[in-house]
């Protein structure tokens, strides 16, 4: 359980705490202002906060347990930034800073109706942090330096805007063309129509030649035989039947952006990112296959663009260098997909366990990838935590390619999506509170009733009260307080016991 109180609620020997979590070396070292507070300083701000109006700071709680401080500066009634840290009450590897932050968010999003953007600048070296607030969503607006106390500071400025909050709580769906054109432009943009109307967030191109990713080469080394759908193809004839032409990009970028749906590329090579660059590609997918192109995930991140990478052939220290390779460059908007590379893939090779353990892993978002048929396993995945749901696409299996056996015809698709809606709203939020709905059924819950007629001065005993419903007498849990005690009036069987019934204890 996580909440949040003004620590100006609290009295004054709990706000003197504050200044010795946050004069903690730990906590200093990724502090703008890390010199020590005296009691005196730390005093007079805590009058401040009673005087100023654009500035308040919270205890955040976890478990009834106060593990640090949130505080908010309000730059606008539309822009708010923050600023946090949490004491050494804090268990480590836990998650525990990810649900923090993730119901701070929830808990201002909710409480400040004209707020609209949450802003935090930290530190350039604070990489736990870094990576914790791009798991959350937020996007880099600016580097920059500053001087604190005659000391120089770089930092990195982040924002979310309450849209992009709601986009980010919900499983994005992209619906991957690949080969699935027939190699005509319009089956292309059909296919991305039919897509948005099935309900994808957004479509996935491939952008390669043959010749940017093989060889022109039929020795044995580039022959397809290892019981796959393509056995006894070339490797450089399955690119050139497969591979998107370049000079549809531009067009089909245009298109998409007429629909007002996100259409992204998986890049190959430098030739390739430098394309989708030029038409403003908003995501980097690596495949599977390229995780280990190092130069090239390199390249790709450079470009400050969101990156998602399958995982589907990957070490774990392969996935760790690409991770490296990406924050290397200085982005660490990364998802990582669980992904089996099989075509298609069976139900029992999907491993979903990995989605949770991608993410606390490596400190990512994390999603799926999804080669099998049917939409079973995506929507189970998503139940599983996954972030991201990628799936094959096709308008219809008579247009062929190496795609087509495994790919989802638009009513498979539909239900799919349907579906993960349906399991988003089942995930629901963590919360032990009543919600409106549930409090109609409150009457229902067991409480204390006569059970037999008791007389003014009896004692109640075992023989006449029980624990029934409905819910309008004292609840059970005081059922052993109670017993042994006398009543001050008389009351009849099915009346529900109040403690206003129980005479006073004489303390003579």
């Amino acid at each position: 359980m996580i909440n949040f109180e003004n620590i100006l609620n609290s009295t004054l020997e709990e706000q003197k705490k504050i200044r010795i979590w946050r004069n903690k070396k730990e906590v200093r070292k990724y502090m703008f202002n890390n010199k020590i507070i005296s009691e005196e300083e730390h005093l007079k701000w805590l009058e401040s906060l009673k005087r100023i109006t654009n500035k308040e700071v919270f205890y955040i709680i976890y478990n009834n347990v106060k593990i640090g401080i949130a505080s908010i500066d309000k730059i606008s009634e539309e822009i708010y930034e923050f600023g946090y840290y949490l004491n050494d009450l804090v268990p480590k590897g836990k998650g525990i800073g990810k649900k923090v932050f993730y119901y701070f968010y929830l808990f201002l999003f909710h409480n400040y109706k004209k707020l609209n953007e949450i802003r935090c600048e930290v530190l350039n070296n604070n990489l736990a942090s870094l990576n914790l607030l791009f798991f959350l969503g937020m996007k880099k607006i600016e580097e920059r330096q500053i001087s604190v106390n005659e000391q120089i500071f770089n930092s990195i400025s982040l924002s979310i805007t309450r849209e992009e909050w709601n986009m980010n709580n919900k499983v994005f769906i992209v619906a991957e063309i690949s080969a699935n054109h027939g190699r005509d432009i319009n089956i292309v943009k059909e296919t991305i129509k039919v897509a948005k109307e099935c309900g994808a967030d957004a479509v996935k191109i491939q952008t390669y030649t043959p010749d940017t990713l093989t060889l022109n080469c039929n020795n044995e080394y580039f022959q397809i035989k290892d019981g796959t759908i393509w056995d006894g193809k070339i490797l450089y004839d399955l690119y050139k039947e497969a591979y998107t032409p370049w000079e549809w990009h531009k067009e089909i970028f245009d298109y998409a952006k007429e629909l007002n749906i996100c259409l992204f590329s998986t890049p190959f090579d430098k030739t390739a990112v430098n394309l989708l660059e030029s038409l403003g590609n908003p995501i980097y997918k690596i495949a599977s296959f390229e995780i280990n192109d190092i130069p090239l995930i390199e390249y790709a991140a450079s470009k400050k663009k969101p990156v998602i990478i399958s995982t589907g052939v990957a070490t774990e220290e392969e996935i760790k260098d690409a991770i490296e390779a990406c924050k290397k460059v200085g982005n660490y908007d990364i998802t990582l997909l669980q992904c089996t590379s099989q075509y298609p893939a069976k139900l029992e090779d999907a491993n979903l366990v990995m989605i949770e353990d991608l993410a606390k892993r490596f400190s990512v978002k994390s999603g799926l990838s999804d080669h099998t048929m049917g939409h079973l396993v995506a929507t189970t995945a998503v139940a599983m935590g996954a972030k991201v749901v990628e799936k094959h696409f096709i308008l219809n299996r008579s247009i062929g390619g190496p795609d087509s056996s495994f790919s989802m015809l638009p009513s498979e698709f539909k239900e799919m999506v349907d579906n993960i809606r349906n399991v988003e709203k089942m995930i629901g939020k963590i919360s032990y509170e009543i919600s409106e709905k549930k409090e109609a059924s409150l009457k229902f819950k067991r409480s204390l009733f006569v059970s037999k007629d008791i007389k003014k001065g009896e004692v109640i005993t075992e023989n006449n009260i029980k624990s029934v419903r409905p819910s309008n007498g004292i609840s059970p849990k005081f059922y052993y307080e109670i017993i042994g005690k006398k009543v001050n009036r008389d009351l009849e069987f099915g009346t529900p016991l109040l403690f206003e019934y129980i005479e006073e204890e004489s303390n003579e």
